[in-house]
């Protein structure tokens, strides 16, 4: 039973790395340099995106089929970098437009009286 739980484990990180492969095929056959000049700069950024995170799951694979417990080595805070920026990537594909930055955009009218109302009165005198 543990053998043919093994097996389709196995069977199932080929499959993923084959996919990844596949993925990753026409990059891994050019150098970036070759490849970055022709893109924008969004897909600049998804590209190194993509490959930064590859990189790092396929190293958290590494640990973690080798017995070392990846919830606890530095990899997962650099996973988990990787996907904040490619979150902060697809928020600016979608125009940027995620709460925090619409409360920065906002005018506090009352604020911005008090200002010119303490200007003006400085003015006077």
């Amino acid at each position: 039973m543990a053998d043919k739980k093994l097996a389709k484990h196995a069977d199932q990180l080929a499959a993923a790395v084959d996919q990844v492969r596949a993925a990753l095929g026409p990059v891994l056959t050019q150098p970036l340099g070759n490849i970055l000049p022709k893109l924008t700069p969004v897909q600049r950024c998804e590209l190194e995106a993509l490959v930064a995170y590859s990189i790092h799951t396929l190293f958290w694979i590494y640990l973690k089929v080798n017995g070392v417990p990846p919830k606890e080595h530095p990899v997962m805070a650099e996973l988990q970098r990787v996907q904040r920026y490619m979150e902060k990537i697809n928020r600016a594909k979608q125009g940027g437009d995620a709460p925090e930055e619409q409360r920065r955009m906002a005018v506090d009218a009352d604020a911005a009286d008090r200002f010119i109302r303490s200007a003006i009165a400085s003015a006077k005198k």
